[in-house]
């Protein structure tokens, strides 16, 4: 039957606590890595081992250890570790330390208290399985003054016409970055690029070339209001402060109820809320659609450009919102297309 000091070294591999029955319970924590400051040396991560002499109660641990690995019986087993009990006491009252193999050495103190010393060669860590400790010179590093002296010694000397190339191109560098900056940035601080029309920089699309036609004369000192039966539904109210462009191609005139229609004030381009029929980016095409318009008894004028540079055909302008709603929703009967615009 092998020692059982054997067998208490083989639980501590496996468990933190290994109690002998009326002796006492070794009891392992774990010990980081180490360094010696002075020495050099490094200790990898092990169980640091201490004695416990109040743990004497039999948890059966040891005692099935003993039966799983001598093929033996649980009562055989705490014979065996009673005789080992007895032993120990007998030579530690005598004076003597006991040697535990791979665990530590057992001994008396002058006040006849059991002390234990533990064996620092056996690592009961199964995770530094492998690792020693070993020593490592001490890394000599240089002083800042002699890092210093050794960047300038190794360093070469950077010849006159190179530094003059250099300055050359810091100033040529100096002088451009401005003149790319102001080109950059007077264009999209002005209006310098926003009445451009750039589908004619297309030298591949066919321009559409209109022709000149006698425009014919255009009253624009009278204003149309168009009357609705009350029990008709109100049309829907669109507005917009951004009228959208309309189609250049002229749509055949709607016919209007000519009963209906009674001239009231003249077309103000002061006014702040105008009755927008249509805009058109050519003026010719803007004086037809007029023409038309006046050719359905509504009055209308073109009352300058916006700020797409749309011809803006007007039927009415007004000083509130809701006047201009009002006659809006009369409008739209004619002109389904027409909108509110905000000057």
């Amino acid at each position: 039957m092998q020692k059982v000091d054997k067998h208490i070294s083989e639980l501590l591999n496996g468990h933190d606590c290994v109690i002998v029955p009326e002796l006492g319970g070794f009891v392992a924590n774990y010990a980081p890595a180490k360094i010696h400051p002075v020495q050099h040396t490094f200790t990898p991560p092990s169980k640091n081992i201490v004695f416990n002499k109040n743990l004497k109660n039999n948890d059966g641990l040891l005692a099935n250890h003993i039966v799983m690995a001598e093929q033996s019986t649980y009562p055989e087993a705490l014979k065996y570790i009673q005789h080992f009990v007895r032993t120990t006491t007998e030579q530690l009252k005598k004076g003597a330390k006991v040697k535990i193999d791979e665990v530590g050495t057992l001994f008396l103190d002058v006040e006849r208290n059991i002390q234990f010393e533990p064996d620092t060669t056996t690592n009961h860590l199964l995770d530094a399985f492998g690792l020693s400790q070993f020593q490592s010179p001490a890394i000599k590093r240089d002083t800042i003054t002699k890092r210093i002296e050794k960047e300038f010694k190794d360093r070469d000397a950077i010849p006159a016409e190179r530094k003059k190339i250099n300055v050359k191109k810091y100033v040529a560098l100096a002088i451009a970055l401005p003149l790319v900056f102001g080109l950059v940035w007077i264009p999209l601080k002005t209006d310098l690029l926003k009445n451009i029309n750039y589908s004619n920089l297309n030298p591949f699309s066919p321009k559409e070339v209109v022709k000149p036609k006698a425009a014919p004369s255009v009253d624009t000192t009278k204003t149309v209001k168009i009357t609705i039966p009350k029990d008709t539904a109100s049309a829907a109210i669109a507005e917009s402060t951004q009228p959208e462009p309309v189609t250049e191609a002229l749509v055949e005139p709607v016919k209007a109820d000519t009963t209906k229609v009674t001239v009231e004030t003249a077309v103000n381009p002061e006014n702040r809320f105008h009755l927008v029929a249509g805009c058109f980016q050519v003026e010719e095409n803007a004086i037809k659609f007029v023409a038309l318009l006046q050719q359905q008894n509504i009055s209308a004028a073109i009352i300058g450009q916006n700020n797409k540079g749309l011809y803006v055909v007007s039927c009415g302008d007004y000083n509130t919102r809701k006047e201009a709603n009002n006659e809006l929703e009369n409008l739209r009967k004619l002109q389904p297309n027409a909108w509110l615009y905000k000057n």
